[in-house]
C-alpha cells in the first residue's frame, strides 16, 4: 500500500509540475501585459521582502517530519500527537511574531526603498507588504498540518491539494487583474486561497489520519534536542533566502522596480527546475528518514542516492539543455523583448543550481543522519559574502553583476565544498556517482552545442516554429538517452510509464 502511495504521490507530484508548468506560461503574459513591468516588479520586490519572515519557522517543518517520522517507525503514536501538540503551539506564536516583524517592515519601507522606487510605489509596497505579512501568518498554523500529512506519507492528498492551488491561483489573480485591482489584487487573493486550504488539512489530519494534537510538556531533553537539530535547518533556509530574495532586495533599493522585474523572470525558471527536483527527493524523505532510523547501510544509502540522481539528471538536463537552446527565443515571444536580459541571468544561475538539484537525495541523507550542521555553516558564510559582493557589483553591472556573484558562490559552495563533505563525511560514494552524470550527461552536451549551432541557420520568429523545434529536441533527446545513457532500471521505468500512456 505504501509503494502503491510513494508511486502515485511521485506521478501527482509530477502533474502538478506539469499544470504548474504550463500554466504559467499561459497566465503570466497575460499578467504581465496587465500590470507593466514596473509594478510586476514592485510585487515581486514586496513578495522578497516578506519572504524573510518565513525564516520565523526557524527551521522546524523539517524537524516536524522528522521526528514524526521517526516515532511512526517505532510505532509511537502518543510521542506523535505530543509533538504535534507542541508544534501547532508553537507555530501560533510564530505567526503572531509575524505579523509584528510585517508591521516593522511595512512601516519602514522608505527609508529602505527611497532610493530605487518613487513615492507612488512606496505607497503601494506598504500595503502590499501588510497584506502579504498576514497571509504569511496564516500560513504558519497550515504547514504544521502539511507536514503532518508528508510525515504519514500521504502523498495522493498533499499532491492533489498542491494541484488545487496550483490552479486556483493563476485564476484568482487573473479575476483580481481584470477587475483592476493590480498588485494589491493579487496579494489579497493569495489570502483568500490559503483561508480555503487551511480547514481541509485539519480535517484530513483529524479525521483520515485520525491523529490529534496532544498539549502536553515534553521533556526538556527532546525540545533541546529538537532545537539543535532546528537551528542547522533554519541556517539553511536563511542562506536559500539570502541568495534567492536578497538580490532582488539590493535591486530594488539601488536600480528600481524594472530591473526587480527582468531578474524575477531570469529566476522564474530556476524555480520551476528546483520545483521539478524536489517534487522527487521531497517524497523520499520520510522513506529515507526510516532507512536511517533502522541504520540502513552505505550500499542502500548509495543506492538511492545514485538511483535518484540519475534520474533527476535526466529530466534537469532536458530541461536546462533545451532552455540553453531555445531560451532566448521563449522569452521574446512569452514576456516581450523588454525581458531579453532574463535569459542570461537565468543561464548564470541554472547551471550552477543543478549540481545541488540531483544531489537532493545527499541532503535528505545528511537531514535524516543529523549531520547537516557543516553544510549550514558553510552555506552561510557563502551566501553572506555572495550578498557583500552583489551590493557592491550592482551598481556597476547591475541585474547581470547579482546573477554572477550567485553563480560564483553556488559553484563553490554547493558544487565543490559539499561533494568533499558528503564523501568525507556521509559516506556517499561521490566518485561514483559523478562518473554515472558525466556518462550520461555526453548526450545533453553534444545536442546543445549542434542546436546552438543550427540556431544561426533558423530564426525562431513565432510559436509554431518554436513548439516543433522543442518537440523534435525532445524526441531525439529521449530516444538518444534511451539508447545510450539508460540503465536497465530506467529503460524499466521508462517502458513502465509508455505501457501505462498506451493502455490508457
Amino acid at each position: 500500500m505504501k509503494k502503491n502511495e510513494l508511486k502515485q504521490g511521485v506521478i501527482l507530484s509530477y502533474i502538478n509540475l506539469g499544470i504548474g508548468t504550463i500554466i504559467p506560461f499561459i497566465y503570466t503574459p497575460i499578467m504581465l501585459s496587465i500590470l507593466g513591468q514596473a509594478e510586476y516588479g514592485l510585487f515581486s520586490l514586496a513578495s522578497s521582502a516578506v519572504s524573510y519572515l518565513s525564516l520565523l519557522s526557524f527551521g522546524f517543518g523539517s524537524t516536524i517530519i522528522r521526528y514524526i517520522s521517526k516515532y511512526r517507525a517505532e510505532n509511537d503514536k502518543e510521542s506523535e500527537e505530543k509533538v504535534f501538540g507542541f508544534f501547532l503551539v508553537l507555530y501560533c506564536a510564530l505567526a503572531l511574531l509575524v505579523l509584528i516583524c510585517g508591521a516593522v517592515i511595512a512601516y519602514n519601507v522608505e527609508p529602505l526603498f527611497s532610493k530605487g522606487l518613487t513615492a507612488t510605489e512606496l505607497n503601494k509596497m506598504k500595503i502590499l507588504i501588510m497584506i502579504m505579512t498576514f497571509n504569511s501568518a496564516l500560513s504558519f498554523p497550515l504547514s504544521v498540518y502539511s507536514s503532518m500529512v508528508v510525515a504519514h506519507e500521504k502523498y495522493i492528498f498533499r499532491k492533489l491539494l498542491d494541484m488545487v492551488s496550483t490552479v486556483l491561483a493563476p485564476i484568482a489573480n487573473l479575476v483580481a487583474l481584470y477587475l483592476g485591482y493590480a498588485s494589491v489584487g493579487m496579494a489579497t487573493a493569495a489570502t483568500i486561497i490559503q483561508f480555503i486550504i487551511l480547514p481541509l488539512n485539519v480535517f484530513y489530519c483529524y479525521r483520515i489520519i485520525n491523529i490529534k494534537p496532544i498539549f502536553a510538556k515534553l521533556p526538556k531533553t527532546l525540545i533541546k534536542e529538537m532545537l539543535g537539530f532546528s537551528v542547522f535547518i533554519f541556517i539553511g533556509t536563511l542562506v536559500d533566502m539570502l541568495f534567492w530574495a536578497t538580490d532582488k532586495v539590493i535591486l530594488g533599493m539601488l536600480v528600481g522596480s524594472v530591473a526587480v522585474a527582468i531578474y524575477n523572470v531570469g529566476s522564474t525558471f530556476n524555480t520551476m527546475v528546483m520545483n521539478l527536483s524536489t517534487s522527487i527527493s521531497g517524497v523520499f524523505t520520510p522513506r529515507v528518514t526510516g532507512m536511517v532510523v533502522k541504520e540502513a547501510s552505505k550500499e542502500e544509502l548509495n543506492s538511492i542516492f545514485i538511483r535518484i540522481g540519475r534520474i533527476q539528471f535526466i529530466i534537469i538536463a532536458l530541461i536546462v539543455s533545451g532552455f540553453t537552446v531555445f531560451g532566448q527565443s521563449f522569452i521574446k515571444l512569452w514576456a516581450g523583448p523588454g525581458y531579453s536580459g532574463a535569459y542570461w541571468i537565468a543561464i548564470m544561475t541554472m547551471f550552477p543550481l543543478c549540481i545541488p538539484l540531483i544531489q537532493n537525495m545527499g541532503l535528505t541523507i545528511v537531514i535524516a543522519q543529523n549531520k547537516h550542521q557543516f553544510r549550514s555553516i558553510v552555506y552561510l558564510i557563502i551566501a553572506v559574502a555572495n550578498v557583500i559582493m552583489t551590493y557592491i557589483s550592482v551598481p556597476y553591472f547591475g541585474i547581470y553583476g547579482a546573477a554572477a556573484c550567485s553563480c560564483i558562490a553556488y559553484i563553490v559552495g554547493q558544487g565543490i565544498i559539499m561533494n568533499i563533505y558528503y564523501y568525507k563525511v556521509t559516506g556517499l560514494d561521490i566518485p561514483l556517482f559523478w562518473r554515472n552524470i558525466f556518462k550520461m550527461a555526453i548526450v545533453p552536451i553534444i545536442m546543445t552545442v549542434a542546436s546552438l549551432f543550427l540556431n544561426n541557420f533558423i530564426t525562431i520568429n513565432s510559436w509554431k516554429i518554436f513548439l516543433c523545434g522543442v518537440v523534435a529536441f525532445t524526441l531525439i533527446y529521449a530516444i538518444l538517452m534511451y539508447l545510450f545513457s539508460f540503465n536497465q532500471y530506467e529503460r524499466a521505468l521508462f517502458g513502465g510509464i509508455l505501457k501505462k500512456v498506451k493502455h490508457s
